[in-house]
Parts: C-alpha cells; sequence; structure tokens
C-alpha cells in the first residue's frame, strides 16, 4: 500500500514546478502513490467540460486521442484528472495508450486519500503502480465545489510543462489560464484545438395532454418504477467499462427506452445510491398514479436530464412490501442525523432550492430487485408509443400499457 506525501511548503515537492505563477503562494498538497513519475515530461490535454452523453465520432474525443498518440508513453506522464467527462475520459485513454498517469483530484482533505486514490484507480481502469494521486489541501479555505475544481486545475496546469489545447470554451476558466501573460506561447500546443461545442438541451418527452388507463389497472395497487437516459455508465458499470464500450460499439443507445429493455432483459432493476444521502443502493418507485407523469418529469439542471421519462415497470405494491419497501421519510437534514441506521437508505430532502420533492410520494426499496419474485402477469410495463410495444411484447407475457394511444 503506497504511503501518504504531505508537502507544505514548495521546497517538500518532490519535482520542479514548471509554471509557479499559476500558484498564488504555494499550496498545501498530498501525494500517493509513485513520486518518480514526476522526473519524466509532464504533458496534459485540455478541454473544458463536455456532455456525458458522448460517442467515439465526436471531435473532442477524436482530436485528445489523437494528441495522446503523438507522444511516447515511454518517456511522458499525462497529468489528468476525474469527475467530469472530459477529465475521466482523458485519464482512462492516457491509461489504455500506455501513459503513467498524475491524477490531480478537487481539492479536499488528506483523509482517507489512500482510499479514494484506490476507488478512483479500479472506477477507472487505471494501473495502479503507474498512478500518482495528488490533492491540494483546502485547509478550511475551500468551501465551494468550485473553488475545490479550480484549485485542481491550477495545479494541473502548475505541474504540466507541455498544455496541448483541444476543446475550450470562449471566455472560460481554461482559456483565461492559457492567456496568462506569464505562459510562455511556445509552451501550448494547438494545433489539436477544435471549437468548442456547449451540450445540446434534451428535448423534454412528449406526452398526451390526458393519459387514459384500462380498466383493469387500479394505481393504488401497484407501484412504478419509471426510467430515465442513463446518463454516463449503467448503474453496474464502471467509467473503464462505460469508456470502452463507447469507443467499441458502433452505437451506444441508452435512452429511457433502452434502459427499460436492458432491465427486462436482464430481469433486474438495479439499486443506485448516486443521489441518496449515504449512498445506501435502492430502487426508487412512486405510488403516484401513471396519469400524473406529466406532473413529475422535471427538468434536473445539475444533472442535465430530466426526472422521469415515459417508460416505466409497474409491480404489486403488495409483493413489494414483503421484499421491504416502503415509503421514504421526507425531511432535512437534522432530521436526517435523527434516524437510526436502518432509517437512513429511506430518507429524502423533502425540499431542494424551489422544488418540493415530497409530490413525488417516492417509496425505495434496498439491493437490487430481480424481477422474476414477481409472477409476469404481476408486472405492468409501460412504454410510450405504439411502435416501442413490439420490442416489449413476447417478453415473459408483461403487462403491457401504451402512454400515448393516439400515436
Amino acid at each position: 500500500m503506497s504511503d501518504l506525501l504531505i508537502c507544505v511548503e514548495r521546497k517538500d515537492f518532490p519535482a520542479d514546478i514548471p509554471h509557479p505563477f499559476y500558484l498564488t503562494g504555494f499550496t498545501p498538497v498530498v501525494l500517493c502513490g509513485p513520486t518518480e513519475l514526476l522526473k519524466r515530461r509532464r504533458i496534459t490535454v485540455l478541454n473544458s467540460r463536455q456532455s456525458p452523453r458522448f460517442s467515439k465520432g465526436d471531435a473532442w474525443v477524436r482530436k485528445t486521442l489523437e494528441a495522446l498518440r503523438g507522444f511516447d508513453a515511454r518517456e511522458t506522464v499525462l497529468i489528468s484528472s476525474l469527475g467530469t467527462t472530459s477529465w475521466d475520459f482523458l485519464s482512462w485513454a492516457g491509461n489504455k495508450l500506455g501513459f503513467p498517469i498524475v491524477l490531480v483530484f478537487p481539492a479536499g482533505s488528506a483523509q482517507n486519500f489512500i482510499i479514494a486514490r484506490t476507488k478512483a484507480i479500479i472506477d477507472l481502469g487505471l494501473n495502479e503502480e503507474k498512478t500518482l494521486a495528488v490533492r491540494p489541501l483546502g485547509l478550511g479555505a475551500v468551501r465551494k465545489k468550485s473553488q475545490a475544481n479550480g484549485l485542481r486545475d491550477i495545479w494541473i496546469l502548475s505541474l504540466s510543462q507541455s498544455l496541448i489545447q483541444v476543446s475550450v470554451r470562449k471566455k472560460g476558466n481554461l482559456e483565461g489560464y492559457l492567456n496568462s501573460r506569464q505562459l510562455a506561447g511556445e509552451l501550448i500546443d494547438r494545433s489539436f484545438a477544435i471549437e468548442y461545442e456547449a451540450p445540446q438541451p434534451i428535448r423534454k418527452p412528449q406526452l398526451p395532454k390526458k393519459i387514459t388507463l384500462p380498466e383493469w389497472y387500479r394505481p393504488g395497487d401497484y407501484l412504478i418504477h419509471w426510467t430515465r437516459s442513463c446518463v454516463g455508465p449503467w448503474p453496474d458499470e464502471s467509467k473503464a467499462e462505460h469508456f470502452e464500450r463507447i469507443l467499441t460499439e458502433s452505437d451506444d443507445q441508452r435512452g429511457g427506452l433502452e434502459t427499460l429493455l436492458k432491465m427486462l432483459r436482464e430481469r433486474i432493476i438495479r439499486a443506485s445510491g448516486r443521489l441518496v444521502r449515504g449512498r445506501y443502493p435502492v430502487v426508487p418507485f412512486t405510488e403516484r398514479s401513471p396519469e400524473d407523469l406529466p406532473d413529475l418529469i422535471k427538468w434536473r439542471a445539475g444533472l442535465r436530464r430530466w426526472t422521469f421519462e415515459p417508460y416505466g415497470i409497474a409491480l404489486k405494491k403488495s409483493g413489494l412490501i414483503q421484499m421491504g419497501a416502503r415509503p421514504v421519510i421526507y425531511g432535512d437534514l437534522n432530521d436526517f442525523d435523527e434516524l437510526s441506521e436502518a432509517e437512513r437508505p429511506f430518507f429524502q430532502m423533502a425540499a431542494s432550492g424551489k422544488r418540493d420533492w415530497r409530490g413525488e410520494k417516492e417509496w425505495r426499496m434496498q439491493g437490487d430487485l430481480e424481477l422474476c419474485a414477481f409472477q409476469p402477469d404481476e408486472i405492468v410495463v409501460f412504454v410510450h408509443s405504439r411502435g416501442e410495444t413490439q420490442q416489449i411484447m413476447g417478453k415473459d407475457r408483461y403487462r403491457l400499457i401504451c402512454l400515448n394511444v393516439d400515436d
């Protein structure tokens, strides 16, 4: 296991810092891994924030790979990071091409940094013996995520001897750093530079003004798990597996329908803790009627997606209760602190910003849900249009409801 090296002053840092003018003073840092990597030539490839919905044909992906292939991985180390699509992809691609990686984390604490490095190596598929993790220490001064990421970017630029520009947003932070008068122009390679393209907005799912249900469907008897497009890896997929799939498959479809088909094909609704306080893996449901779906679909700006799409699976409430499903506990952070460990997976903030989440009437079940626990006629599948029903029919005789009967 690697030990931690904490550098409080610049003289403690085990290598030269080519561009110290980016650092106002010296920010203490913690390192974990092979520090001898810093003795090699250091490069970085710069992309502004990119959409997690990308393909191998996207210009920034092609140019990033082209830039990396122009260097000898035996003599060069790649300065990169994690936490955004562009940094995650660069770290994975650099390792795939044989580069040792200096992985600069957003500013934070040295506590549990060894564990954080190990998790990143596993998720991005990196080589542990060729990965040096670096984290600027906030020491109380860094309170916002933007500040932590900004300090991360400054350290990447400070450590890199060559800066390769690919897709950099105009008037963004990266462009501002590159335009520094103290940075020699010959250190910036703009031969791979392309125009930055802002992520395209995702259209709201179109629903009929009124959803009509068949007489046999009784909303009070069911809980519904509505699906949505998968932004990034599937719940059972690492980032490394996700990037590998994007670069090898001809068409990477991960819309709401594809998410539904994957659940039916695998006969599992996989639990996720990504948006759950405490990261407890759960499967969410709503007890609201399918007729209320238009009211439930909201835009999540921070996640760059809609809360739900018109595809879902309804299961008998009685069976789910027997499997441990229960209504969530709406409250605030003080309420969460007072809950027992057994209750915390079911906690949900009552409100955030201007949004009140209690209207979703959410239920949760811990762990993956295997559909084979239900008889096929106890499962109801919702699709958006009649044309999509053909992709569901024949799958274990599930009951099927088309939400847009006029389509």
